[in-house]
This record gives structure tokens, sequence and C-alpha cells, in this order.
């Protein structure tokens, strides 16, 4: 998978965070942003492997986003580990 198609994958995933108010504040509270710091985390370089590294780490979460995207659950685990592979590769 392409890095471009990866962060498409990502942003679409913060998307699908963000357009919901218990999602939302469940990420606030496990990544430890805030409303207004969310907009400077995004433009750091490991924001989107983040916000994958969110979605997989909730398989609910994971799955239900899989659905409203119409891809399956592994096209999310490929976008996160194009985002932030393994140091031992």
């Amino acid at each position: 998978m392409s890095v471009d198609e990866a962060e498409r994958i990502a942003l679409s995933a913060f998307s699908y965070i963000t357009n919901d108010e218990d999602r939302l504040n469940r990420f606030l509270a496990v990544s430890g942003l805030r409303v207004d710091t969310i907009r400077i985390a995004a433009e750091s370089a490991g924001f989107f492997a983040g916000i994958l590294d969110y979605i997989a780490s909730d398989e609910a979460l994971l799955v239900g986003f899989a659905e409203t995207q119409k891809i399956k659950p592994e096209e999310v685990m490929q976008a996160h580990f194009t985002l932030s592979p393994s140091e031992f590769d």
C-alpha cells in the first residue's frame, strides 16, 4: 500500500472518530490531546500513524470504521503498517 493511500485511510479514520462525540471523547482521553491541540498535533509527522494505532487497538472501533469505509479491517491494518513499519523490517 502506498503512503498516500495509507494517509487517506488515516484521514478517514480521524473523521470517523471526530464525527461521534463518544468516540472523540474517548480518543481525547486516551491520547491526552485536547480539542484545542488537535490541529497542532495533526501537523506532526506521526499523527496519521497514531490515529491508525488508536483504531487498531480497539477491535470494535476497527471493524466499525472498516464497515463505514466499505473496506476490510485488514486494509486498515496494512495502512497502519505502512505508516508505522516495524523496526525489525
